[in-house]
């Protein structure tokens, strides 16, 4: 009996000293791949190739600053949490981006002193990143377009970029309430929209969320005091994962083919056409979420006197003629092209104008016979695409400002020329807005 006692004493020290023995040499290698991975890191983030792959675009074949700039990308890509909107970036000054406090993109506009007393046409963007400018300088995203095309033509104008990257479109109406709240009242809002209600659709199988709206169910779950539980739990998971062994033994599985990090969002996209029934009435949802969002805006410029102008944007799939870089961006996001490609078609079928005083204009096809370079991946453009996209906002603009119609090109009535800017009148209160 006792020299069993003895045995089994011995067979757990033996255990005890290999455990050790071994957590030595494990902590040992964490300390040596952490100083590697420090190493590593810091020479990825000096060295060109570390940039946003989209600096090789064929769209900056010849432009000496897309280095450059897509470091300060990277660098003002930090968020902050913004009630009611969930994110703004960051303040942020560099040569080619610029965000102030309320993390507003810098916009290009001229002098904004009143002239002959009368002030400047108030304009307001809404839209995602590619309305914030992802690809392009302050002086060039499409804001500073819109205000110089404006200016170019005499229309003195101020225009603010209120996009923001992933914003889907109910984002952006929260936005604009917010700015009407406080007394900011525009004279004309125009929304630039699409890919990121089709992604966000794509991403969680549902319309109308924000992108990544299962991470805000998770982060308010483990926040219940019966969930503390599952809070440590997640809190040593990540801990965990942070290790440089971890990420070692990530990058080994990797490379030999096997997934280590499976789809937090845990859907379900096994049909790649994306036109079994199901995917046809999440198509249907995203048409009527936007729809939703227009006539909300719309109704809230016939209180307070602005015009409101909505655009459809294009992306790479409608582009007839891509170039290598363009068809590389296609192959490589290809189970979207069924989602963009169903909304266009639905975008195109829908009467947005007809019995409604809503201005939309389907701009899918704007680049479709475009042979240069455009597209730096599936939805931002060059600068120059910019430009374009902005003269024909500027286009409706001026019409709007002259009485004309944009979608028909008739003379409007009187009761739509109402709120022309310098004749607002007081907006109504806020119970009478409710019952309108």
């Amino acid at each position: 009996m006792k020299e069993g006692i003895r045995r089994l004493l011995l067979r757990a020290k033996e255990i005890w000293l290999i455990l050790c023995v071994a957590l030595l040499y494990l902590a040992m290698l964490e300390v040596f791949l952490s100083f590697v991975y420090i190493g590593a890191d810091r020479i990825r983030v000096s060295s060109a190739s570390s940039l946003d792959g989209r600096s090789q675009s064929d769209v900056y074949a010849e432009v000496p600053w897309a280095h450059e700039y897509f470091r300060e990308l990277e660098q003002s890509s930090v968020t902050r949490w913004t009630s009611y909107v969930y994110w703004r970036r960051q303040p942020y000054q560099g040569r080619h981006i610029n965000i102030d406090a309320d993390g507003i993109r810098r916009t290009w506009n001229a002098d904004g002193t009143a002239v002959n007393g009368k002030d400047p046409v108030k304009i307001f963007t809404f839209g995602g990143s590619t309305m914030w400018g992802v690809g392009a300088r302050d002086d060039f995203t499409i804001a500073s377009c819109l205000a110089r095309n404006l200016e170019g033509k005499g229309v003195r104008c101020q225009v603010t970029n209120f996009g923001e990257s992933g914003y889907v479109s109910t984002q952006e109406v929260i936005a604009l309430a917010q700015q009407l709240r406080d007394g900011n009242v525009p004279d004309f809002v125009v929304f630039y929209d699409g890919v990121n209600d089709i992604y966000s659709a794509y991403q969680q199988q549902k319309a109308g969320l924000p992108q990544n709206e299962f991470h805000r169910a998770q982060e308010y779950s483990v926040s219940q005091p019966r969930s503390y539980a599952t809070l440590r739990l997640l809190c040593i998971r990540r801990s965990i994962g942070a290790l440089a062994v971890v990420r070692f033994s990530r990058n080994i599985m990797r490379r030999v083919g096997i997934e280590v990090e499976p789809d937090s969002a845990a859907t379900d996209r096994s049909d790649p056409s994306g036109l079994s029934d199901g995917k046809e009435a999440l198509f249907q949802e995203v048409l009527a979420v936007y729809k939703g969002n227009m006539r909300m805006v719309t109704t809230l410029g016939e209180s307070y006197g602005f015009k409101s102008l909505f655009y459809w944007q294009p992306t790479v799939f409608d582009k007839a003629y891509p170039t290598t870089c363009e068809q590389k961006v296609q192959e490589e996001i290809v189970d979207l092209q069924p989602y963009c490609e169903k909304m266009c078609q639905l975008v195109q079928q829908e009467p947005f104008s007809q019995g409604q005083d809503i201005i939309f204009h389907d701009m899918s096809r704007v680049f479709s016979s475009t042979q240069e370079p455009i597209f730096i991946d599936w939805c931002h453009v060059s600068e120059w695409g910019n430009e374009q996209v902005a003269g024909k906002m500027a286009a409706d603009v001026i019409r709007l400002l002259h009485g004309v119609d944009p979608f028909t090109g008739s003379q409007a009535s009187s009761a739509s020329q109402e709120g022309v800017p310098g004749e607002r009148a007081a907006p109504p209160g806020f119970f009478q807005f409710l019952v309108r």
